[in-house]
């Protein structure tokens, strides 16, 4: 998040700065108004309009804040802007049981990969949560396990892990993530005992949905919307799902309904 913000206005400051706005104060309303314009007709996605839109308030806040911005803050914007609510994509059953069986058995890295999406879709991780996940965060002697997990914006919560996906990480640990020589406490190493790097896993997700057969877009996300989706269908609760997730609003929750 913090690199998605810090490139969103590292571009807004070079592309006014072709304009001869070379100064954050000498910015106006109309001046950010034509630059997400200008974004949204080069073909720059909704929730990346977003996402520069929100950059830019949370810079020009801590401007103000330090005393050091414009006496008016321009991102100020006359209404508010609102996404259309899309429907995230997920995959059936049978699909989630290919993409999880595609690592091989034998080998670290068909353990760790299977450990991944495992954790992935079997506990609805985020990305970075799975990457992030530590030894000392597992309590793997309760039915079910319990992962202390810190979500977003430093959020933690206790997340369950039973059946096939905690069987996937046993095996992981127990035999094969000492073979790595760990440099670390985290659970998922690289091949030379590093953290597993948030990219390579988008990578690894979407090779194993290839060799899965898999012909829709997935991604780590996909896994979770999928979570969400079948605890849902299954019966699940709403507001239990939302602590699973760890969503902060219950209306993100409430998407997977539809």
């Amino acid at each position: 998040t913090l690199a998605a913000y810090r490139r969103d206005l590292e571009g807004a400051a070079r592309i006014l700065a072709e304009r001869g706005l070379r100064d954050w104060n000498a910015v106006e309303p109309e001046d950010l108004a034509q630059l997400l314009a200008d974004r949204r007709a080069e073909g720059l996605a909704p929730a990346s309009q977003m996402r520069l839109l929100s950059a830019l308030r949370g810079f020009y806040r801590f401007l103000v804040a330090e005393r050091r911005g414009p006496l008016r803050d321009p991102t100020r914007l006359a209404g508010k802007v609102h996404l259309w609510r899309r429907l995230p994509e997920v995959l059936g059953p049978g699909e989630c049981r290919a993409l999880l069986d595609a690592p091989p058995e034998k080998g670290w890295k068909g353990q760790r990969d299977r450990a991944l999406l495992a954790l992935l879709y079997g506990s609805g991780l985020r990305v970075s949560e799975a990457c992030g996940l530590r030894m000392g965060d597992l309590s793997l002697d309760m039915d079910p396990a319990i992962l202390r997990v810190l979500g977003k914006g430093g959020k933690e919560r206790l997340v369950p892990c039973g059946g096939e996906a905690l069987r996937r990480l046993q095996i992981w640990i127990d035999e094969e993530r000492d073979s790595r020589q760990p440099a670390t406490a985290v659970v998922l190493l690289s091949q030379r005992g590093r953290p597993l790097e948030r990219s390579r896993a988008w990578g690894l997700v979407r090779h194993w949905a290839q060799v899965a057969g898999i012909t829709k877009r997935v991604h780590p996300h996909t896994l979770r919307h999928s979570c969400a989706t079948h605890l849902l269908a299954g019966g699940g609760d709403l507001r239990m799902v939302q602590e699973f997730l760890g969503h902060a609003d219950l209306r993100t929750t409430e998407l997977y309904t539809h």
